[in-house]
């Protein structure tokens, strides 16, 4: 049973897409703000803008893409998502996990104790990953049960 997940060439690729999009809108309104202002070389502070976007949206992204890391691991001691943590959640620590399905979009919510007693709700999205989320459901059952939700 795999136990380790990637991001997924397809997911890879609409995601950079969306970053590529937002980061053309974002550039489009800078350089209109800047020619509106009359400012000086209006076209090298939009590129920059750009790129610094674009930079901020992905960089992490395609940096673990490129480098085949790994995005997710079912561990024996815990779960280990590289997009929040360098450290693996403990088994021990996690109160309850619940999936949560809206249309095609699934969402692991992670619920643990934090300071002061309070419970912390941490999401992970599966989507992105290169395997299908029953794959990924079934490795952590081997731990935890995982209560599915709609909605």
């Amino acid at each position: 049973m795999q136990t380790r997940f990637r991001y997924s060439r397809s997911s890879f690729r609409a995601d950079v897409f969306s970053a590529a999009g937002l980061t053309l809108i974002v550039s489009c309104l800078t350089w209109l703000f800047l020619r509106l202002g009359v400012v000086n070389h209006a076209l090298w502070w939009t590129a920059a803008t750009g790129l610094i976007f674009f930079a901020f949206c992905s960089a992490a992204m395609i940096w673990r893409y490129l480098r085949g890391s790994i995005v997710l691991a079912v561990r024996p001691d815990g779960l280990f998502d590289a997009r929040h943590s360098r450290q693996a959640v403990l088994w021990s620590d996690i109160l309850e996990l619940e999936l949560h399905r809206k249309e095609n979009e699934f969402h692991l919510i992670i619920s643990t104790w934090g300071k002061g007693g309070k419970v912390l709700k941490s999401s992970l999205d599966l989507a992105p990953l290169d395997a299908d989320v029953n794959t990924i459901l079934a490795a952590i059952s081997a731990y935890r049960t995982v209560e599915v939700r709609n909605g």
